[in-house]
């Protein structure tokens, strides 16, 4: 259903939600008693359903634990219709992000980020973190410019790819 409606599949990794009974109790679910677990068979569990539906639609894999971006980038590196979802929930911070797509970018080709997404109920804060991923974005080509890495036209192609480009893309906007 998800290929006849054009929509992008979305995993998240890692997750233990409501973990602390009592806050959970007096606040009900999604109230920030939630942990993360490295404990997680991502190729296992994902092995039939990308081999089954293998370049049907995009599918994009957010880690909650970093020490997952290893297998889901190689995944997308496997898979062309797979992406590594931006840096997510304990991540989302600058040195978060930033930090996911220096991984990234030496893993896969960081043009090929889908970039940021937000399915933030924080109204307030919406447009402010996708500032941040921007400001960070920057901050990683800055540095790789400034390295010899990356040419400076190469990183404004990949700066507007990446903010804009690829999320339209991919999320099909």
């Amino acid at each position: 259903m998800n290929a006849e409606k054009g929509w992008t599949t979305q995993f998240h990794v890692g997750p233990v939600r409501n973990y602390r009974e009592s806050v959970h109790e007096e606040l009900g679910p999604a109230s920030g008693a939630d942990v993360s677990t490295q404990d997680v068979d991502i190729e296992g569990s994902l092995d039939y359903f990308l081999n089954r539906f293998d370049g049907e639609f995009q599918t994009v894999i957010y880690a909650l634990d970093p020490t997952h971006y290893p297998t889901i980038a190689t995944l997308a590196r496997v898979f062309p219709s797979v992406n590594v979802g931006p840096a997510w929930w304990f991540n989302d911070s600058p040195f978060g992000i930033e930090e996911h797509l220096e991984y990234v970018g030496t893993v896969s080709l960081l043009a090929n980020s889908p970039g940021m997404v937000s399915d933030s109920r924080k109204l307030l804060s919406y447009g402010s973190r996708f500032e941040m991923f921007r400001r960070s974005l920057a901050n990683v080509l800055g540095r790789q410019v400034s390295r010899g890495q990356v040419p400076m036209e190469i990183a404004r192609d990949v700066a507007s790819e990446v903010a804009y480009d690829r999320p339209r893309e991919v999320y099909s906007f």
